[in-house]
């Protein structure tokens, strides 16, 4: 199998998409995860009966995960 320096160039740039947007979508579960978590504690912190915190803190995680994606594409273009 003999591949040429524009096939591996190619795979390689490949790779590395893939590498970028599957780390950016575990960084977008770790954040809002994050959140929800925190809402969820501190809903059962002070005793509600509604997951206000966890629906609200759930809510910002997805903005600012969210944002730094955008971010990140918009600064990271190749």
């Amino acid at each position: 199998m003999n591949m040429n320096k524009g096939d591996f160039e190619r795979d390689r740039r490949a790779l590395n998409s893939y590498a970028r947007y599957s780390g950016m979508a575990f960084q977008m579960v770790a954040i809002i995860c994050l959140f929800a978590f925190a809402g969820y504690k501190l809903d059962e912190y002070r005793k509600s009966e509604e997951p206000i915190f966890t629906a609200v803190l759930s809510l910002v995680g997805v903005i600012i995960s969210l944002y730094i994606v955008i971010r990140s594409i918009k600064t990271n273009k190749p």
